[in-house]
């Protein structure tokens, strides 16, 4: 149970390295306490209502147009957010809960210079973190009315809070279980 877990250290700057470190602490919290979370009801309605929140904003992400503006922007222009060393802001707790979806996480970067969770038609995670979510640029604005931004952001709002309570409680959880040491569990950063 957790035998090999340590603190994340930083040896290498490459931000591929940083990620897979991050992906192999969550596989292994995972794997170790998977049963215990999906026996607790708590979580299981945080998770529940956090999926419902993020079907909701992909479903107006998607009616309004942005998936399709991101999907030319990054993978086919090349251009765009999601650069190489972005997925660093995917903290483990972000992993571990698209571990609780079932989602399976890449083991290697599939698009060059592009951000690691991206593939040939987009960002390949379910529970992507407040960055990634949050980042109207002026060609995305240059889409929406003020009403629909308005709403758009106000949805988006509504799942950010709700990924912040379930990542707080996963937390709080592992920190009852294991110790007060999980401190890296939300770190971010490119090194």
């Amino acid at each position: 149970m957790l035998k090999n877990l340590k603190y994340l250290r930083v040896i290498n700057p490459d931000p591929t390295s940083l990620i897979l470190e991050k992906i192999r602490l969550a596989e292994e919290i995972f794997t170790d306490w998977k049963e215990y979370f999906y026996k607790d009801e708590k979580f299981l309605n945080k998770l529940k209502n956090y999926e419902k929140a993020i079907k909701k904003s992909n479903e107006l992400m998607e009616k309004l147009g942005t998936f399709e503006e991101c999907y030319i922007c990054s993978v086919i222009e090349k251009t765009g957010c999601c650069k190489i060393g972005l997925e660093n802001e995917v903290t483990i707790n972000i992993l571990l809960i698209n571990m609780f979806f079932n989602i399976e996480i890449p083991k290697e970067r599939e698009v060059p210079g592009r951000c690691f969770f991206v593939g040939p038609t987009g960002c390949k995670i379910f529970a992507r973190p407040y960055l990634c979510r949050e980042y109207f640029c002026n060609r995305l604005l240059r889409l929406f009315s003020p009403e629909e931004y308005a709403l758009l952001t106000q949805t988006i709002s509504y799942e950010l809070t709700l990924l912040y309570e379930i990542s707080g409680y996963i937390r709080k959880e592992l920190e009852f279980l294991l110790g007060d040491f999980l401190l890296e569990l939300d770190i971010t950063g490119y090194s």
